[in-house]
């Protein structure tokens, strides 16, 4: 057979003789491209092959085309020829993109190949790839070819997850088949900069080891989309079961790590979640991107290592032809003006809420709640509650029994049920939350509570805007959907970690303090004594002057854990646990 026609089965086997253009999908079941011999896939289309493939030639991917190897398809060792497929990335000096390979380094014994950026990765911009320019600065430059800087060229591979364990690479340090790296972009006026990797392309199984509770740098290694859902369902043992997504923002404008504006989207079986939303671009957040089920060809992305860790495991079984414009899909994460909002994480199942948080200075934050069903349960599950990694300065996170979440996959749902939430402002001032998007609710009331007043705020079609003090706040607000009266029992899986007390007095630990509301009417605190669980006295105050409906109080040297706290009055003695974290 000499070349490739619209009517070919997934029964063909087919030989490449001359140079082919063409212009829509291609499935086989057996190809070989002979040496000097080239297949130019236009139009976005794909090739499918589902048994053999030899290349010796070239496969060139134009757009958004694919090579897609099913389950059953082997790559020939013997193959020396290369494939190229395009991708862009953001061109900022300033800003990493997350990048993994679909290539490895060309040769005819062996496949899924260890590689050198400088070897595979060519500067895009002109018909035939050029090779990348290096400058040792810290800035790239939009020569031709492009002149990128390799001082920001590092990956993150298993050596615990504290950032000075990012890894210098360069352009000519090795890397593996799915291990991510980081690069920053040449300043081209254009915001999108094309890429071209050259290599052979990989395929079949590949694995890596990850240590317990590890975050490595990895990414898709195919040359054609990777199903997130698959990837998960197939590492649920060895990672948390969460692909976290970096995108930096295009109003960045510095190299400096206390300064850079940009945050970790998250993935996993529950949905997705964007990355916290920065002033200037978004107050709702629905401008920055939500990664979808499908991951795109080059996309790199973080993992984070199960408690016992093990081995991560990429396969042909979760690879897909699903372009990136597909509702399905996301873009690479990079950012330019042209980005458009993709909200993915609804499906037609599950109830869901994504509850929003803007901080006073306008940083909106989105976390992800959804009722699984018989998926997930109350505790902490692979796959369904996403680890929080992204810390920002005021930021808004679910608690779950000590664990922050960004995305909390839950059971069925009960309305006694409350999901404790918190909440960071790094200055004092009016933070706002806010229901951004529910699934399957039919009208259910949504609230707020508040630990410290005991009250309930309906934000199922409004905001509540609340003022607060700078610090952090995990012990006092909670999602809920039914009002609780005070003597009520609350049969949640989800307590709050502080204890409930009667609406007339109110005792808490916050920001260094203890905070106390005395609503009793005609009687007044005079004195308050602390004391440990063993009944010794700690501390004693004299608060008969204070204004009694918020009395604080210096923690001084007061360690962490519970207390007693004893208020006496001009009528009685009142007694409240107290925790200091």
């Amino acid at each position: 057979i000499r070349g490739l026609d619209i009517n070919d089965q997934d029964w063909s086997i087919v030989q490449v003789k001359h140079d082919i253009t063409e212009t829509l999908d291609v499935i086989d079941l057996g190809m070989s491209v002979d040496s000097g011999k080239s297949i130019t896939m236009n139009n976005d289309t794909k090739i499918q092959n589902d048994w053999y493939l030899k290349l010796d030639g070239k496969i060139n991917l134009e757009g958004k085309s694919q090579l897609l190897q099913t389950v059953n398809s082997d790559l020939d060792v013997t193959s020396s020829g290369s494939l190229e497929r395009d991708q862009q990335g953001s061109s900022n000096l300033y800003n990493y993109n997350y990048w993994s390979s679909p290539v490895g380094t060309i040769n005819n014994t062996s496949n899924n190949n260890n590689f050198t950026i400088s070897n595979v990765m060519k500067d895009g911009t002109t018909a035939t790839p050029q090779n990348i320019l290096w400058t040792s600065g810290l800035n790239g430059s939009p020569t031709s070819p492009i002149t990128l800087s390799n001082y920001w060229v590092y990956k993150f591979q298993n050596l615990g997850n504290a950032y000075s364990n990012w890894q210098y690479v360069g352009p000519n340090g090795t890397l593996s088949s799915a291990q991510g790296y980081t690069i920053k972009g040449s300043g081209s006026a254009n915001p999108n900069q094309n890429y071209t990797f050259v290599g052979k392309p990989n395929n079949g199984t590949i694995t890596y080891s990850i240590s317990p509770n590890n975050i490595n740098l990895s990414g898709n290694p195919y040359a054609s989309a990777m199903d997130a859902n698959d990837f998960i369902n197939d590492n649920l043992t060895s990672t948390t079961g969460t692909l976290y997504f970096w995108e930096h923002y295009s109003t960045n404008n510095t190299h400096i790590l206390a300064d850079y504006q940009g945050g970790y989207a998250a993935r996993n079986l529950v949905g997705g979640i964007p990355p916290i939303a920065p002033p200037n671009v978004s107050g709702l957040g629905n401008s920055t991107k939500v990664p979808g089920q499908y991951v795109p060809v080059s996309q790199g992305f973080f993992v984070l290592g199960s408690a016992t860790g093990g081995t991560v495991t990429f396969n042909n079984g979760q690879r897909d032809f699903v372009k990136e414009d597909d509702a399905n899909s996301n873009t690479l994460f990079k950012n330019n003006s042209n980005i458009v909002s993709i909200n993915n994480y609804t499906d037609d199942k599950y109830k869901k809420i994504l509850l929003g948080f803007t901080s006073n200075n306008n940083y909106h934050r989105q976390i992800l709640l959804g009722f699984m069903e018989n998926n997930a349960t109350s505790g902490i599950d692979n796959g369904y509650d996403a680890i929080h990694i992204d810390n920002q300065p005021s930021d808004m996170y679910f608690m779950n029994n000590g664990t922050k979440l960004s995305i909390q996959g839950e059971g069925y749902f009960d309305e006694n049920n409350n999901y404790p939430i918190g909440v960071k402002t790094n200055v004092a001032g009016n933070v706002t939350f806010m229901v951004d998007q529910v699934e399957k609710m039919n009208n259910r009331k949504i609230y707020i509570y508040d630990n410290k007043t005991n009250a309930y705020f309906d934000i199922t079609n409004n905001t509540l805007t609340i003022n607060l003090p700078q610090g952090t706040f995990e012990n006092r607000f909670s999602l809920r959907f039914k009002k609780q009266n005070s003597n009520s029992n609350n049969n949640s899986n989800h307590k709050d970690s502080e204890p409930k007390t009667e609406t007339t007095v109110i005792a808490f630990a916050e920001n260094d303090k203890i905070n106390i509301q005395n609503n009793i009417e005609n009687d007044k605190i005079k004195s308050i004594q602390l004391f440990n669980i063993l009944g010794q006295s700690i501390a004693t105050f004299e608060v008969e002057n204070q204004n009694q409906k918020q009395i604080e109080l210096p923690r001084n040297n007061i360690k962490t854990g519970t207390y007693i706290i004893k208020m006496i009055t001009e009528k009685s003695d009142i007694l409240r646990k107290i925790v200091f974290n």
